[in-house]
């Protein structure tokens, strides 16, 4: 990592330390806004599966946000081990949305709709969680072990 990269990136969502951004994820939270609307709006089923997952620099390429492209550049210089957690991390989430679009698709097509509130409500939960967990990837968190990290940004 360079001392150029580290200054171009200050004024923008990337993290110094990660060189990831958390913006990434708004990619994922579209998609879980929709399935938290599921339960008073089933008819919205159709819009999450229209949804396609974007790998990172897919996203990056596609956002209107100017430093889009410096987000990518970013991205390639990031420690091997964070990248690929979170390159990890985001195929589960990928892999968690094909499923359960699949399970709730056939919920539906059952006429069974309290199970299908609950399983969108669930779903849209867990879900959220990994999107949690991401941002602890960014910005270089553990858990609840990093208490002291939180802490010394307040």
């Amino acid at each position: 990592m360079t001392n150029q990269l580290l200054e171009k990136i200050v004024g923008t969502n990337i993290d110094p330390r990660s060189l990831l951004s958390t913006d990434y994820f708004n990619h994922f939270n579209e998609v879980i806004m929709m399935l938290n609307m599921l339960p008073d709006m089933p008819e919205l089923l159709d819009e999450v599966d229209k949804w396609q997952f974007k790998t990172y620099t897919e996203h990056f390429l596609e956002s209107e946000l100017n430093w889009g492209p410096l987000a990518i550049e970013a991205y390639n210089e990031a420690p091997a081990e964070t990248r690929e957690k979170f390159d990890r991390l985001a195929s589960q989430i990928n892999i968690m949305i094909t499923e359960t679009r699949a399970l709730l698709r056939k919920i539906l097509e059952e006429g069974n709709l309290d199970k299908f509130r609950e399983m969108a409500q669930m779903h849209s939960m867990q879900l959220q969680g990994m999107v949690d967990d991401g941002g602890s990837i960014v910005h270089g968190f553990k858990g609840a072990a990093d208490q002291a990290e939180i802490d010394k940004m307040f």
